[in-house]
């Protein structure tokens, strides 16, 4: 299987600790601060009772728009190569079973058929567990989505050493498919870079930049193949020992 990976991103040179990295995070530092002054007095002005009603429901948008810009710095940051990286071992099997609600549920949320497999007995990997978990949630996320439009099913498969990788690089593999889509060809080489995407308007289109910038801070392997209607992401890391 050829996997295709986002190396167009120029993540290494993107990703250094330098001026635009510090530029970039001391900026939604500080977009943060000032969307908590309007979180803050919006929220007291919805407290009050006596508030005419129309301005209430105007308020709210003002707040609930405050808080979606919020969470959009925040993805802006991971997505810029700015996210604090704490690389640590971690039991692969028992990090799995802890977050197992959060990778079934952009499946129950979209009605997608889903399998998890995972290999017994796996090794320790080392990278950092929040950001682990984000980059698997934007995959997830992304499988959900593509399978419920093609009436599609899911798979999150988890193997060791020797069955994906060649034992001798000591890798564990995280591969993350949907059937009921394909991504053209042409498309492959795309479907990394910010904004790219075919979703509608809803989605920001960062969603699997995030996942590539991630994986490359924490020097992981992450491609994406797709033929016959499946598609599938390759997560590969690195054991702790």
């Amino acid at each position: 299987m050829q996997f295709t990976f986002p190396t167009n991103l120029n993540l290494a040179r993107e990703t250094s600790e330098g001026f635009h990295q510090e530029l970039l995070r001391g900026l939604t530092h500080k977009l943060n601060n000032l969307l908590a002054v309007i979180q803050g007095f919006s929220s007291l002005i919805l407290m009050n009772e006596d508030t005419d009603p129309g301005v209430l429901e105007n308020v709210g948008h003002i707040r609930e728009a405050s808080v979606n810009m919020s969470s959009l710095s925040e993805r802006i940051r991971s997505a810029g190569g700015c996210a604090k990286i704490t690389l640590q071992p971690l039991n692969v099997s028992d990090y799995i079973s802890v977050v197992d609600a959060t990778i079934r549920d952009p499946f129950v949320k979209a009605g997608v058929p889903f399998e998890l497999d995972v290999q017994p007995g796996l090794p320790s990997v080392m990278v950092d567990p929040t950001k682990l978990k984000d980059v698997l949630i934007e995959l997830l996320k992304n499988a959900a989505e593509a399978a419920s439009k093609g009436n599609g099913r899911a798979m999150l498969r988890v193997c060791g050493p020797g069955v994906i990788t060649p034992a001798a690089e000591r890798r564990v593999d995280i591969l993350v498919s949907n059937t009921g889509s394909q991504v053209p060809p042409e498309k492959l080489f795309e479907v990394f870079r910010p904004f790219s995407g075919s979703k509608n308007s809803n989605h920001l289109g960062l969603g699997l930049t995030i996942a590539a910038m991630l994986a490359h801070q924490m020097n992981l392997q992450l491609g994406v193949h797709s033929e016959n209607f499946t598609t599938t992401f390759w997560l590969s890391c690195p054991t702790a020992v």
